[in-house]
């Protein structure tokens, strides 16, 4: 009876088990990502269907707004809650999450999904600097290099070498301007702006500029110390050349009103020859506008072409990001690795990021995307790209950045308001801040009296080219009316032939 009865329980027990594990299996897994491109949701559940198809396994997709995202994913990570079981995190929060233990280390098995197989400056935004244990898988990569409107380029005859220094940059800009092209709609076509106080891209806009004149945000001292970089001199000569597009009036104070999707709408429109922007503006000029994309809009009409930043003393270094893959260290489905490698393989890198615009992280894949002129371009940037330090505390510093750089344009916006001294008190200040979060203490920061000789000489400088450059705008302007004027004699006889035949027109018919 007793041998009975245990058999019984046993059996009771297996099936319990069985059941609850069917019952797992059929539940859906569910993948958090962010907006990316256009309609993600309904591009990423078509790639998931092979997975269903491939494991009996079904799927869920939720989009987070990147305004909610980083709200929802701390408290999910956190309480294990509602979370997802792989959710996109944007390379920057994989320190974050890591350092708190809320993602898990993927080590045991990463070998499955090859790291050979990922380009090296996305493979390094997988972990914490300095840690060898591998939290997250990259996804996609977002690049920014210039974007510029193909048929203004030509009206001009502002060839892609022309572009390849500052100056040169500063130049076609100019020559854009003084045209003062008027659209259809009444909009005139500007050479560049880009978005200002506020906007959560500031640094990232910064970034190109300082980082290809040899500068950084943070370095680390002898002791491998990171500390604020802001106040050197290679940092200030960046930022000096970019704070010049609008003290030069090379853009103007409007656009630092405006957001990132404001001045990207203006270069869809064709109201800016250039911008600096994410990749998928090239990809969605490819799509109709029924499915999201920009092929029916102007500058889907003028095309685009891309541009490398403009090279520095340390070359043409273009800002990197992008978003990585992880599993919350609280999850308990086995099946979800199955679904993150299932992301990352060649083939749905692929057909994924062709659909939202940004560039695979697979070497292999991006080989065959460098057969694309444009992507070419994106794929070359790749090697001289930079991402943001891979630390815990980089969040913090980012919002940090995003604080100080407002600051400087909330001066620069109102000349009432702006003097070197109050720049300096903006960098000194926010110098202080960044070093207090990484636990550095702030000595031999830069006086105002070298701050102020340092910044005459960078603006000396520009001051000289700019007189330059003013003086080629007003004789690119002053041809302009000459022209028009060698036409006035000829357009006056033309109109005076007209109003003669009109009239004995009129007289005829009387």
């Amino acid at each position: 009876m007793f041998n009975y009865l245990k058999k019984t329980v046993t059996a009771t027990i297996m099936a319990m088990v069985t059941s609850t594990a069917v019952w797992a299996a059929n539940q859906p897994l569910t993948v958090w990502i962010m907006p990316n491109g256009a309609t993600p949701q309904e591009k990423l559940e078509q790639r998931l269907e092979q997975f269903t198809k491939k494991t009996g396994i079904p799927t869920k997709v939720q989009v987070l707004d990147w305004g909610e995202a980083w709200n929802r994913i701390s408290q999910a990570l956190a309480t294990g809650q509602d979370a997802p079981d792989v959710l996109q995190l944007g390379t920057t929060w994989i320190p974050y999450f890591a350092s708190r233990n809320e993602i898990k280390p993927l080590n045991d098995w990463i070998n499955e999904v090859d790291p050979s197989r990922f380009v090296s400056v996305s493979w390094n935004t997988t972990h914490i600097d300095g840690d060898t244990t591998i939290y997250s898988v990259p996804w996609f990569i977002d690049i920014r290099p210039i974007l510029a409107n193909k048929r203004i380029l030509k009206e001009h005859n502002i060839s892609k070498n022309d572009l390849a220094t500052y100056d040169g940059f500063v130049k076609a800009i100019r020559e854009v301007n003084a045209a003062k092209e008027v659209q259809d709609d009444g909009s005139t076509i500007r050479g560049y702006a880009f978005p200002g106080k506020s906007d959560w891209n500031i640094p990232h806009n910064f970034a190109p500029w300082i980082w290809s004149n040899g500068g950084s945000f943070i370095e680390k001292d002898n002791n491998g110390k990171w500390h604020a970089n802001i106040l050197s001199k290679e940092t200030l000569h960046g930022i000096s050349l970019y704070l010049n597009f609008i003290l030069d009036s090379l853009v103007q104070t409007e656009a630092l009103q405006a957001n990132t999707a404001q001045i990207a709408q203006q270069f869809n429109n064709s109201e800016l020859a250039f911008i600096i922007s994410t990749s998928e503006i090239v990809m969605q000029t490819r799509i109709h506008g029924t499915q999201g994309g920009l092929s029916n809009a102007r500058i889907g009409t003028d095309s685009v072409m891309v541009v490398p930043i403009p090279r520095g003393s340390a070359g043409s270094v273009s800002f990197i990001g992008g978003s990585n893959l992880a599993i919350p260290a609280k999850n308990e489905r086995k099946e979800a690795k199955a679904l993150l490698k299932f992301l990352v393989e060649d083939e749905n890198q692929d057909a994924y990021t062709k659909q939202i615009g940004f560039l695979p992280t697979s070497k292999k894949v991006l080989e065959k995307w460098s057969e694309d002129e444009d992507y070419r371009e994106l794929i070359n940037a790749l090697a001289t790209g930079k991402t943001y330090v891979a630390i815990p505390e980089w969040g913090d510093l980012e919002q940090l950045f995003v604080a100080m750089f407002s600051s400087v344009w909330e001066q620069v916006e109102i000349p009432s308001l702006y003097s070197e001294e109050k720049l300096y008190d903006v960098f000194k200040q926010y110098t202080i801040e960044i070093d207090r979060k990484l636990n550095y203490p702030s000595n031999n920061i830069m006086t105002q009296a070298e701050f102020m000789n340092l910044w005459g000489k960078l603006n000396k400088k520009k001051e000289d080219q700019s007189a330059t450059a003013t003086a080629d705008t007003n004789t690119a302007e002053n041809n302009i009316v000459n022209d028009n004027l060698k036409k006035a004699p000829l357009v006056f006889i033309v109109m005076i032939a007209l109003g003669f035949a009109f009239n004995f027109r009129r007289k005829t018919k009387r």
